[in-house]
């Protein structure tokens, strides 16, 4: 009976250090992930998190009215948003099933965003999205 335990311990010692190791490539590779977008001589990159990592704005771009411009900027924001949370959800779908569970039941308990449900944002919806995003980076500091 001890040897049985003892091997149940062992057993269960090597399937969490694979979890362990299989987690740590897991968030490596999600922490190179860059989402992108480009319209109009705008180019914003963001990551995972879909905190904006790049913003180019070519000069012809600045020459757009004030709300065309803000319209584009915040249009790139979103898709690369989108963008980067697809290719996260890529790389949950290839990885360890006892860790994509854990993180798919972890999302399904999250309140969906407008992007997620699919339907279409209204501009008000967008710009206190962009308002909540611009506030918690001058809250916490921008990155570069």
């Amino acid at each position: 009976m001890t040897t049985d335990i003892q091997e149940w311990e062992r057993q269960l010692q090597r399937e969490l250090a694979e979890i362990r190791s299989n987690s740590q490539q897991l968030a490596a590779a999600i922490e190179v992930v860059r989402g992108r977008s480009e319209a109009r001589g705008v180019l914003v990159e963001v990551d995972a998190g879909g905190d904006i990592t790049d913003l180019q704005i070519a000069p012809g771009a600045m020459r757009s009215p004030g709300s065309q411009l803000a319209a584009v900027l915040r249009d790139c924001h979103r898709k690369a948003r989108v963008d980067a949370k697809a290719k996260v959800k890529h790389l949950v779908n290839k990885a360890d099933p006892r860790i994509r569970d854990q993180l798919q039941h972890l999302g399904s308990r999250e309140q969906k965003t407008p992007d997620e449900q699919g339907g279409p944002r209204s501009e008000a919806e967008i710009q206190a999205a962009d308002d909540a995003y611009f506030e918690r980076m001058n809250q916490q500091g921008w990155r570069t």
